[in-house]
């Protein structure tokens, strides 16, 4: 054996005994996913969103964020854990949460505006800071198996002057209370920080009139597009386009009818 390879191999023995880790693969385990309550969206996310992750969902208004977000704190309540409702816009109505059937007793809605006409997209920064630091505590509690910090009605050219760091920070804090942090945001902003990106847009309907009669509304067909799942291994290495799942969001009253 070359003098140098004997040398390499006497270092290497002597650093597994004293270091282990330093040269021993590490094995990424499979995150904990929460069901979103969306059969279609489960099968192409391979069982829900990851805990102790960040999962960004992004789309305009009008395009089911906030419906995908209602479906899995309704799953997650449901199976008794505790979860929070960062609401920057004073936007969630609670009869439509009971509506998705989320237990209202296990969730917790922090409204940071007084005054539901009153918007944020003239001066948001003093809400989006409290939002910040509301969010920032709650991770920190380590309390909630899911936040869902919801910055939709905060425009774009704002909600992407949240420092990066404020990302990385949450990132960290979800994984160590292995928190699913839930982002609805206009366009991206975590960026590399989440391990989840989901793009949401409306889907084709059909027509509202059958057979000459008017039908009655009875649901909104949307549209997930999955931009990126750091769970299924890194974007350079996976071909695969991004996958799409289409799901209907069901009115109240098609339910009890």
């Amino acid at each position: 054996m070359p003098a140098a390879a004997a040398i390499r191999l006497q270092v290497e023995t002597t650093l597994a005994k004293r270091v282990p880790a330093a040269l021993t693969l590490k094995i990424k385990q499979a995150p904990e996913l929460f069901s979103t309550g969306i059969h279609e969206v489960d099968t192409m996310l391979g069982g829900g969103i990851p805990r102790g992750s960040i999962s960004e969902i992004v789309g305009t208004r009008s395009t089911g964020k906030t419906s995908f977000a209602l479906s899995t704190i309704a799953a997650i309540t449901q199976s008794g854990a505790a979860c929070a409702w960062v609401d920057v816009g004073d936007a969630l109505s609670p009869e439509s949460a009971a509506a998705a059937d989320i237990v209202l007793k296990q969730l917790l809605w922090l409204r940071l505006s007084a005054e539901r006409r009153q918007r944020v997209t003239d001066k948001p920064w003093p809400r989006l800071e409290q939002a910040l630091k509301a969010t920032d505590l709650l991770l920190q509690a380590g309390s909630f198996a899911a936040i869902v910090l919801d910055i939709s009605d905060v425009l774009p050219q704002h909600a992407t002057r949240i420092p990066l760091s404020t990302w990385y920070r949450y990132r960290l804090a979800a994984e160590q209370a292995r928190t699913a942090l839930v982002l609805l945001t206009q366009t991206l902003c975590a960026n590399s920080c989440a391990a989840l990106a989901l793009r949401c847009e409306p889907a084709q309907i059909p027509s509202f009139s059958r057979n000459g009669e008017t039908a009655l509304f009875e649901g909104q067909r949307y549209a997930l597009v999955r931009e990126r799942n750091r769970n299924e291994g890194s974007s350079f290495q996976q071909k695969k386009p991004p996958l799409r799942a289409e799901w209907t969001a069901e009115t109240l009253w098609s339910r009890v009818r």
